[in-house]
């Protein structure tokens, strides 16, 4: 299915992209290669990785990291150890496991220009958008600091 439909996309000039996350990095490269379409691409969720347990996020960025066309700055923590099938939880960007300061220069030493999307799932709205600018000037910041290290 996801052969026909990344066939669908490739005829109007589109990727397909899968999000990271309920599968190890190995277990996604392995089926995108199974599925050998060049369209078939990754939305990388470092958050994700954390919240099913399913591996680090800054080993999985290397692995992936030559599919990967977008990124969701998203942060979290790990399940509770020993409660099979619990998730984690998610939290604020750069308050969480994800250890973002590191994730973001990962992406920079892989080369990734891409999009960074700041995702946050609360319920109050009001909570939401105040992390959702937090994250923005975090990742900024950020950005600014790797920019400064970046050879002329």
């Amino acid at each position: 299915m996801v052969r026909r439909v990344c066939d669908h996309a490739a005829r109007h000039g589109q990727s397909f992209a899968l999000e990271t996350g309920q599968e190890r990095a190995e277990v996604l490269l392995a089926f995108i290669r199974d599925v050998d379409r060049p369209n078939l691409r990754i939305n990388f969720d470092p958050a994700n990785l954390i919240l099913y347990g399913t591996g680090e996020p800054i080993p999985a960025l290397k692995t992936l990291a030559g599919l990967v066309v977008s990124v969701h700055c998203k942060d979290g923590d790990w399940p509770p150890a020993g409660v099979p099938g619990a998730l984690g939880s998610e939290r604020a960007l750069g308050k969480g496991s994800v250890g973002i300061p590191r994730f973001v220069e990962t992406l920079r030493k892989v080369g990734f220009r891409g999009p960074l999307n700041v995702e946050r799932e609360v319920e109050d709205q009001t909570q939401r958008i105040r992390e959702i600018a937090d994250g923005i000037a975090l990742l900024r910041s950020l950005l600014d600091r790797s920019a400064d290290r970046e050879p002329a």
